[in-house]
């Protein structure tokens, strides 16, 4: 069980929860990248853009802390943050896979109230059925292109969208570069650009 401390990406120190890409993401469909934990065998189902985040398991060290994570919490075990721990984005890679693991991370968010979470997820109907639980120190953004997108506009739920380059990115519409756009709660739709490419 680990969390990885990240200085350089995000505003401030901030800790990384981070899970397999793929084997977790139930709902992805346009992203969906899936990285065999043993051989790094790539399998990309992706049909719009891949996802970022499978390309640093090549590394066999990476896929292993990732699958030791995936072991952990599938257990029920609730990941127990760094004392100095001010910031968690949950999932730079990986998702919400089941029901019981997203709860959990509510009760995570709940037990340290003075501490920041966010995520993006495509699992939204996980979202969705504790809407009245999720606690205010917990910023979610549904990410666009998986299989429960119509539960987005259903239920008025913060949104992000990825596009191909930023000449596609509508006039006026917040780019997130740095997880700020995720983290602020007055921002309720914004963009990605893929692979941050600026074209």
């Amino acid at each position: 069980m680990k969390f990885v401390k990240n200085t350089r990406y995000y505003s401030g120190v901030v800790y990384e929860w981070n899970l397999p890409t793929g084997s977790t993401c139930p709902f992805a469909l346009e992203c969906k990248v899936s990285v065999d934990r043993y051989t790094g065998k790539f399998n990309n189902e992706s049909n719009q853009y891949r996802c970022y985040a499978a390309s640093p398991e090549r590394f066999p060290a990476v896929r292993e802390h990732r699958w030791k994570n995936f072991e952990y919490v599938k257990n029920g075990n609730m990941p127990l943050l760094p004392k100095d721990c001010k910031a968690v984005r949950i999932h730079a890679s990986g998702d919400f896979f089941n029901q019981a693991y997203f709860d959990l991370w509510i009760d995570v968010a709940i037990a340290n109230p003075l501490v920041e979470f966010w995520a993006y997820t495509k699992s939204i109907g996980y979202w969705v059925n504790r809407l009245d639980r999720i606690p205010n120190n917990l910023e979610l953004t549904a990410s666009r292109g998986g299989r429960q997108d119509e539960l987005i506009r259903k239920h008025n739920l913060k949104q992000v969208y990825v596009f191909g380059s930023l000449s596609e990115v509508p006039r006026g519409m917040p780019i997130d570069t740095n997880d700020d756009c995720a983290r602020d709660k007055r921002i309720r739709t914004f963009a990605l650009v893929d692979n941050y490419a600026k074209k």
